[in-house]
């Protein structure tokens, strides 16, 4: 059985890590999830929800098969099919929603940053452990870490490789929710579900605004606004939504659009 499997319910595309005991990270993985990314890319899911099999969401890289005799040259290598890997997730037009449980620790931790929401269950433990090797993070860890919590919170934890709970990373805006375990597989996919049920075009627009402006600023993001957000006027979820309100006013329409994602 492949590590990384895809499956679909209803709108929704389902991502699952299953690498057992504790789903580390090696090439067959990465592998397997490129493969993944292609059936999403060939589907019309209107959003994913990537989770994990088992007691963790992922507890890192497996050393042994991974980096044991590699050198620089071979690294350079692994790095440049890892990181399209995780950008290429990042890049999907539709909304990412990630529910984690358990360890999720360097590389696991990478993949969740990767995503748009983070639902964690309340006995999840988030770090960075790359530095206990005299290893950065090589997908990213640090500057993901900075774009979500600042630089100073970023830096401590990269540099420490200590364990935090999910309500720290809740609160320093790593994550979006902290939730019962016993519930995370039911709040996430109601996440999941309440995105794929919204305005997908207007919410791929969306991620892409929200690029622009994280990677060049306000003005960069002011432009491309001017090419993303007129052509939602044609879309039959703007006419609809736009409909709703003129015929049941702008306090009552919520709930009453039924959005197609076209």
């Amino acid at each position: 059985m492949s590590s990384v499997r895809f499956e679909r319910q209803a709108n929704i595309g389902i991502i699952t890590i299953d690498n057992p005991p504790i789903n580390l990270a090696d090439n067959a993985l990465f592998s397997a999830f490129e493969a993944v990314l292609d059936e999403v890319e060939a589907s019309d899911v209107r959003a994913i929800l990537v989770q994990a099999a088992g007691d963790h969401f992922g507890c890192g890289v497996n050393v042994k098969t991974t980096f044991v005799g590699v050198d620089s040259k071979g690294a350079r290598q692994m790095l440049s099919q890892g990181i399209p890997i995780c950008t290429r997730l990042e890049g999907l037009n539709i909304p990412v929603i990630c529910a984690v449980q358990g360890l999720c620790l360097a590389a696991a931790l990478e993949i969740a940053l990767r995503c748009d929401v983070i639902i964690a269950a309340d006995d999840a433990k988030f770090a960075q452990v790359e530095q206990h090797i005299g290893a950065a993070t090589y997908l990213g860890g640090a500057y993901l870490l900075a774009e979500r919590c600042g630089p100073a919170r970023a830096r401590e934890i990269c540099f420490t490789g200590d364990f935090y709970d999910a309500a720290s990373f809740e609160r320093w805006n790593i994550i979006n929710r902290v939730v019962p375990r016993a519930s995370l597989q039911a709040e996430a996919t109601a996440w999941a579900r309440n995105m794929a049920n919204g305005p997908t075009k207007a919410h791929a627009a969306t991620k892409r605004l929200m690029r622009a402006f994280l990677d060049h600023g306000v003005r960069a993001a002011d432009e491309l606004l001017l090419d993303l957000g007129p052509p939602l006027f044609d879309s039959a979820d703007f006419k609809a939504g736009v409909q709703a309100v003129v015929e049941h006013g702008p306090k009552d329409f919520r709930g009453k659009v039924a959005f197609r994602g076209a």
